[in-house]
């Protein structure tokens, strides 16, 4: 899948999730449904089954933005899926994240922090909205030419 088409199906799922328990979620909601009316009816019914008991859980919690965080990456699947299958959906989903990301109490402006540490001679690697392939290799020592030109 086209690395821009993994990117729109992470912004629209956290979009999607942004809303959740805010006045924007009932527009995040009513715009979410029809994306899914190109699934099969009982997957496109256990989607809908999903949006309101997590969006209950999401004004539940303590930590609001805790709950949307543990949900993103479920909805960014389903996403996937959307538009791997349906590709013509892209504009849908597009229109939905400038709707309801207008309507969101941030204005629209949210940020994230991301903390990436690395301890004892170890390695971090961090991306938002993307991912990172890091090969390991080992260098083989070679040895020195001597000065004189043999081996």
């Amino acid at each position: 899948m086209d690395e821009s088409l993994t990117t729109l199906a992470m912004t629209s799922a956290t979009t999607i999730m942004s809303a959740m328990a805010t006045s924007a979620w009932a527009a995040a909601r009513a715009g979410t449904i029809p994306l899914f009316r190109r699934s099969e009816p009982e997957d496109q019914r256990a989607l809908e089954a999903r949006l309101d008991p997590e969006a209950a859980l999401v004004r539940q919690e303590p930590d609001p933005d805790s709950a949307r965080r543990g949900l993103v990456g479920g909805w960014q699947l389903q996403l996937v899926a959307l538009l791997r299958e349906h590709p013509e959906a892209e504009a849908e989903i597009e229109a939905l994240v400038a709707s309801v990301d207008a309507q969101l109490p941030s204005g629209g402006k949210t940020s994230w922090i991301q903390n990436v540490c690395a301890k004892d001679h170890g390695m971090a690697f961090g991306a938002q909205g993307g991912s990172i392939t890091v090969h390991h290799t080992l260098a083989v020592p070679q040895p020195m030419p001597a000065r004189d030109g043999r081996q």
